[in-house]
């Protein structure tokens, strides 16, 4: 399979990783820290469950990004998910004019 292809280059040359990348999309943490309503968390499906412990055993997330593999368990361990399209639940400018000059300014999480 192609997409097969593509995970193995990407694990094997470290001349197409990208050291200095940022999230700038939305954590479980970023709901309660913006003090979202309930309505705004989705359940998660089998395939978000299966995607995302996918993601926790590959062997960078502990080296490389930790934060993202804390924010994983802790959507894993609640069973819940929040997606950036929530975030125009405070308003429809609220990611524009809040939340990413925020995470900007805050340099993202690495």
């Amino acid at each position: 399979m192609i997409c097969d292809f593509f995970k193995q280059i990407a694990y094997d040359a470290k001349s197409l990783r990208i050291p200095e990348i940022r999230w700038l999309g939305a954590f479980l943490s970023d709901y309660e820290k913006y003090q979202f309503p309930q309505q705004c968390l989705l359940p998660l499906t089998a395939e978000d469950k299966q995607k995302a412990g996918g993601l926790l055993n590959r062997c960078y997330m502990e080296r490389e990004v930790p934060y993202w593999r804390s924010e994983l368990q802790l959507m894993l361990d609640r069973g819940v998910k929040f997606e950036i399209e929530a975030l125009s639940a405070h308003s429809l400018t609220f990611l524009s004019e809040n939340y990413l000059p925020s995470k900007i300014q805050e340099g993202a999480y690495i």
